[in-house]
């Protein structure tokens, strides 16, 4: 991997930008120490500094110095302080027919004044929406507590009004964008690409911020490695960047094929099939796996597309086992066989459960399931390219080669991109691709994205040290948790880290902390998690560095402090968190931030 995508990217902090209410709106003229002139039209603008299309023979160097900038919209003219070119470029040929090219200045102070005499003829930039806009949050009045309900109350409400749920749930939304929450927690907007390092929109700040992500999927980081790349970009130069046509009509292309027999070669299996999502992959398999009179059973801490895939079967005998408890499932399995009224029956997991990272006991599962005659379904999203001596999951971890009936799998998590898969027998495969709807009735994935999925599994088996780099991340980053006094799990069974923080109203308040400290981490209430058993969840992966790693540490354990849960046990953690108050918006409620 090159050094570009081994390194941490550094990215500064920057203001918010606007941007011309319409394309011609505002211009710019002015003579620098060169004597070159510059005449053109803002594209966008900050308080640092502005954007400028120009015509390509005047392009002042980069370097040069402007004593000012005079800015003339509607016929008034305002001016700025001195500026400096950092950025002087002709725009591509097939960009600019006509011969322009951009300038950038930086202004030498904050042009806070200038922003405001201009601000009437400006917009927001196109990812400011109605969510991140001050004017729209200042308004908002607190309407409800937001930490009493849960999700759960608001997906029923008994009303003649088809939307009066959705009105009920906004006002929470409402409430959580007002106490300053709701953005630290979901929606937030990125500014710069997916990576251990990224930059995100502040809308407390009004400011573009760096910060050390943990919510990236990609764990070994081949969405960015330049061979994935490359193999897209010929793709895309060849057939286009779309295949809008389904799999059985013009969508099969040599490089859907292509994945298929790698995807089936790396798991040892006679076929595969590609959904355009792992969530469709699995209600796919699932509804035209299972009749009216076919058991299927999974775990409940399975992920939600295999809920949602169990319920839409036509089974009258759906399930659910508690978590990891196979002493229930195989009594469900004895009940079912005593009945007299099962026809087939499938068990269905995740191989590693999305929320906390643990593993499937894998070896058991399949004894049960050949025991009752059942077949063995497993979710391998968060196993496949991490769990195992190559990578290959569950199986190759616990020497069960062919224990899994029929293996699923994600292109968004390892592999980096988007799409799910099975893989099985033949003759399982070819029954999918007529009778499993969401890959038959859907257009094809786009055959770059074939192509880079393909090539990402490629150097998967190749280059082994990615994988290895991230197993050295995360042997290191528990321990250091651990150490802080923090309550995480000792047994490192993924890459999915998390830390126990019990109460929903702590899970708030110490995200919001870390979001105002740098770091980017996934924050899970009920009902994704049991009630009392929030956590703040972080995904580790390869191109993490032990910068990033010690900062993550050094920061959990100040907000730990601030909180006093540092050494607590979970109950002790749980009641601290809920003796805390979110009445008031979070900037009043903390003395100081870590």
């Amino acid at each position: 991997m090159s050094d570009r995508n081994q390194g941490s990217r550094s990215f500064l902090a920057r203001p918010e930008r606007f941007r011309p209410k319409h394309a011609n709106a505002v211009r710019v003229r002015a003579r620098g120490d060169r004597n070159v002139p510059i005449d053109g039209r803002v594209v966008d603008i900050s308080t640092t500094g502005v954007k400028v299309l120009v015509a390509d023979e005047s392009l002042p160097r980069e370097g040069d110095g402007f004593k000012t900038l005079r800015f003339e919209v509607d016929g008034a003219r305002r001016g700025s302080g001195a500026a400096c070119v950092v950025r002087s470029e002709p725009l591509p040929v097939d960009d600019s027919p006509s011969g322009l090219g951009v300038v950038v200045f930086r202004f030498a102070q904050a042009e806070t004044a200038l922003i405001a005499a201009l601000r009437r003829h400006l917009v927001y930039a196109p990812y400011v929406t109605d969510e991140l806009c001050d004017e729209e949050t200042r308004r908002l009045p607190a309407s409800v507590d937001a930490a009493g309900p849960s999700i759960l109350d608001y997906y029923r409400v008994d009303s003649p009004d088809l939307f009066a749920k959705c009105n009920a749930f906004y006002e929470v939304v409402r409430d959580l964008q007002h106490k300053k929450f709701y953005q630290a927690l979901y929606r937030v907007t990125l500014t710069s690409g997916l990576d251990h390092r990224i930059t995100v929109f502040n809308p407390f700040r009004r400011t573009e911020e760096p910060m050390i992500c943990f919510d990236s999927n990609s764990y070994l980081g081949l969405h960015l490695h330049p061979r994935v790349c490359e193999a897209v970009k010929r793709a895309i130069d060849q057939v286009g960047y779309g295949t809008p046509s389904a799999q059985l009509l013009s969508g099969t292309n040599r490089y859907l094929r292509e994945l298929e027999e790698t995807l089936a070669a790396f798991h040892g299996r006679e076929d595969a099939v590609v959904f355009p999502s792992g969530y469709a992959a699995n209600v796919g398999a699932l509804t035209a796996l299972v009749r009216e009179k076919d058991l299927v059973v999974r775990d409940r801490f399975s992920h939600a597309s295999i809920h949602d895939g169990a319920r839409a079967t036509t089974s009258r005998l759906r399930r659910a086992y508690p978590h990891d408890d196979l002493a229930a499932l195989e009594e469900i399995l004895k009940e079912a066989d005593a009945s007299g009224n099962c026809m087939g029956k499938l068990i269905v997991t995740d191989g590693v459960f999305s929320m906390h990272g643990r593993m499937a006991r894998l070896p058991e599962l399949s004894a049960l399931a050949r025991r009752y005659n059942a077949k063995l379904m497993v979710d391998e999203a968060h196993a496949t390219g991490v769990i195992g001596a190559t990578g290959r999951g569950l199986e190759e971890h616990f020497e069960v080669p062919g224990a899994i009936d029929v293996l699923m799998g994600t292109f968004s998590k390892a592999p980096g991109s988007m799409g799910g898969y099975v893989v099985g027998a033949r003759d399982l495969v070819y029954y999918l691709r007529f009778y499993a709807t969401t890959a038959m009735f859907t257009a094809s994935l786009p055959a770059a994205t074939c192509a880079g999925v393909t090539e990402a599994f490629r150097v998967m088996q190749e280059e082994p040290e990615h994988r290895e780099r991230l197993w050295r991340n995360v042997r290191a980053f528990v321990p250091a948790l651990c150490d802080a006094g923090l309550i995480v799990p000792t047994e490192m069974q993924s890459a999915i880290v998390t830390v126990f923080l019990g109460s929903s109203k702590l899970l708030w308040l110490v995200s919001r902390d870390l979001f105002d400290a740098g770091i980017k981490c996934g924050s899970v209430a009920f009902p994704a998690v049991p009630l009392g058993e929030a956590i703040a969840r972080l995904a580790v992966n390869a191109r993490h560095n032990a910068d990033d790693l010690a900062r993550t540490v050094e920061v959990f354990t100040r907000i730990g402090r601030k909180y006093g849960i540092l050494g607590k046990t979970a109950p002790e953690v749980f009641e601290i968190g809920e003796r805390l108050s979110l009445d008031a918006p979070l900037a009043e409620q903390a003395a100081e931030r870590p």
